[in-house]
């Protein structure tokens, strides 16, 4: 028969008991935590990476090319691709265009490629927006929407266009101009500021100041005189003068020729210095003499092609071996060389 009155258990036993429970919690909870490290560690390990960095690290939003097209022509994908590899390689690029533009340019595997980095974007231009016309796009580049919204975070624009191109073989890049607000082929070899926008790079932060208080009246000015010109007399600011400008791009006026140094803007006083890019001996013998910009806009489409910078058979010669690419830009015809039905099929 059981005892009625058990003796309690000690203190001691009681505590033992406590003890040896909470041990046993705390090596199941260890054993536990021990596990799930594990099998992070196990996951970490056998996920496979890629071998290209993300991105996001890759590409600097604050820097943008922009190409603004809605003609759906065949030099649209060559010219991007082109533009992202001389670019800096953290630059993105933004395609504004109509539908058949995107489409032309989205049926290019290439370009796809770009898009899939997150290097190249492409996208329509509003319904209620129109650059058919000069007057059209000098709407479009003085829009605030444009400036606020659509390159937004961008902090630097390289606008460019189709009759336009930087060189590959270029001794200078897009880099060695980000000090300005403004730098684009100059109107004035010798003036202080100003340049064509067809090829030209701007600050984006003084222009969206300019346009919350500014606004362009229509069939006024075309947008780069009626921006660059309220830049220049906006307070701090730095535009590029023509010795500048010149080595950033070609169009009007011929540069300074590199009789024995490459032109490298490196500025004293705001003016470029040819201290650097000596010439090598019996290698860089076919640049001396010769106004090497970083690039050239053509204008008119790939029409206008300026005395100063194209009108010499040897000065055309010597731009086909330092931007052969811009041959892009321009008509091309093989129908001059092979006219009429003179040898129409070739065996």
């Amino acid at each position: 028969m059981p005892n009625p009155n058990p003796t309690p258990l000690s203190l001691n036993t009681s505590l033992t008991h406590l003890s040896a429970a909470l041990l046993l919690h705390l090596l199941l909870l260890t054993t536990a935590t021990s596990i799930l490290l594990l099998l992070l560690l196990l996951l970490l390990f056998l996920t496979p990476t890629s071998p290209f960095p993300s991105p996001n690290r890759l590409f600097n939003s604050s820097k943008l090319a922009l190409l603004i097209e809605d003609r759906p022509l065949p030099i649209l994908a060559p010219l991007v691709l082109h533009f992202t590899a001389v670019v800096p390689p953290d630059w993105l690029f933004l395609f504004l265009g109509s539908q058949a533009s995107v489409s032309k340019m989205n049926a290019s595997a290439a370009v796809r490629q770009r898009v899939r980095q997150g290097k190249l974007k492409l996208a329509a231009i509003p319904d209620n927006t129109s650059v058919a016309s000069e007057e059209m796009i000098s709407r479009f580049l003085t829009s605030s929407w444009l400036y606020e919204e659509a390159i937004a975070p961008a902090e630097w624009l390289l606008i460019f266009q189709t009759d336009s191109i930087i060189c590959a073989n270029s001794r200078v890049d897009v880099h060695h101009f980000l000090p300005y607000d403004w730098v684009g082929a100059p109107w004035n070899p010798t003036g202080e500021w100003g340049g064509n926008g067809g090829l030209s790079l701007r600050r984006v932060a003084p222009i969206r100041r300019i346009l919350r208080s500014q606004h362009r009246v229509a069939n006024s000015d075309p947008e780069d005189v009626w921006l660059s010109e309220r830049l220049r007399y906006t307070p701090g600011s730095l535009m590029a003068n023509g010795s500048v400008s010149l080595a950033f791009s070609a169009e009007i006026h011929a540069g300074p020729a590199g009789v024995d140094r490459l032109v490298l803007p490196r500025l004293v006083n705001g003016t470029i210095l040819n201290d650097d890019g000596d010439f090598l001996q019996g290698m860089d013998d076919w640049r001396r003499g010769f106004y090497e910009p970083m690039g050239y806009h053509i204008g008119g489409g790939g029409v206008w092609l300026h005395g100063p910078v194209w009108g010499t058979p040897e000065l055309r010669s010597h731009i086909w071996h330092y931007c052969p690419e811009v041959k892009m830009t321009l008509p091309m015809d093989v129908a001059r060389f092979v006219p009429g039905e003179c040898a129409a099929r070739w065996p």
